[in-house]
């Protein structure tokens, strides 16, 4: 008996939509929260997952401009701060996408998103993750381990990431340093 796996259709929204979206990704994650507290801040603690369903690739959901306002006022932001730099075109809708990585995203931001994402569910090596990262950037925007070194070690020094060392005892000393989602923790 073989079992196909059905794909979910892609949401469709205006390209100004998923601006909005992806901007305020880059602002709670920059802000270091995660999606379910600012759900939590924009709702009223109302509704903890709306901005999972919001960011969700597999609906046509977006921000009201009621949820618009709540979160510009939370960001201390006007809507000409979020405002695209170039005129989108409004009239089209366009497959809904949620990516990890945004272009305009710190790797503080990154790391958050990434850690959002479940990526961190498994021990990763530094290089891995510099890998991994690089892979939605362009050539000229690549980052080395070390870019992203100082990210890592803040997330280890809060406690969201462990560093585990993977194999026997007597492997240890020759075994590299993966980093982990600290799963004793209830957000991401």
């Amino acid at each position: 008996m073989t079992v196909l796996a059905v794909m979910k259709p892609k949401g469709k929204i205006t390209e100004f939509a998923q601006h909005i979206i992806d901007t305020f990704r880059v602002l709670y994650l920059e802000e270091e929260i995660s999606g379910r507290e600012f759900s939590r801040i924009i709702t009223d603690h109302t509704n903890p997952t709306r901005v999972g369903s919001i960011e969700s690739d597999s609906n046509n959901d977006k921000y009201s401009p009621e949820l618009i306002k709540k979160a510009l006022k939370h960001f201390g932001k006007t809507m000409m701060d979020i405002l695209p730099d170039e005129l989108l075109d409004n009239d089209q809708l366009i497959e809904k996408t949620r990516i990890p990585i945004l272009k305009k995203m710190s790797i503080k931001a990154a790391l958050n998103s990434l850690m959002e994402e479940g990526y961190f569910d498994i021990p990763r090596l530094r290089s891995e993750i510099t890998a991994y990262y690089n892979s939605f950037l362009s050539q000229e925007e690549e980052k080395i381990d070390s870019d992203i070194s100082s990210s890592l070690e803040n997330l280890y020094i809060e406690g969201r990431l462990l560093k585990v060392q993977l194999g026997s005892d007597d492997e240890q000393k020759t075994n590299l340093i993966r980093f982990v989602r600290n799963m004793e923790l209830k957000e991401y």
